[in-house]
């Protein structure tokens, strides 16, 4: 699943003026089903399918600093903001995260690395 334009809409209408100009936005394109899900050392609890957007302030810090989370329903009817201080794993993302919004310049270095997945077998 990719997501819709009015989709990526929403993420960005969320976005400071801040996070604009210097956050790098990753998107996990997998729609997860409600639930409890584990963010950092907290439990939470959400009652809709969402997708999980990650919104680093500072690319390149070292962790542990501030950063958000959003958790969107596919539809883009209901967003939830939970603020953090820890990114989605420490190394590398799954294949299915991606980057959706990466400032102008940013060294390359700064970006969480992201799973490249397998290339089919050829027989």
């Amino acid at each position: 699943m990719s997501l819709s334009d009015s989709l990526n809409a929403v993420i960005e209408s969320t976005l400071s003026k801040d996070e604009r100009e210097h956050a790098v936005v990753y998107v996990d394109d997998r729609v997860l089903s409600p639930g409890t899900f584990t963010l950092g050392d907290r439990q939470r609890q959400i009652d809709y399918p969402y997708v999980t957007v990650f919104i680093d302030g500072a690319p390149g810090r070292n962790w542990m600093h501030s950063c958000r989370y959003l958790l969107i329903h596919p539809d883009g009817d209901a967003v939830t903001s939970i603020d953090s201080d820890r990114p989605p794993l420490f190394g590398i993302l799954p294949s299915s995260w991606r980057v959706l919004i990466c400032p102008a310049g940013l060294e390359e270095w700064k970006l969480i690395p992201i799973e490249v997945p397998p290339k089919p077998q050829t027989t």
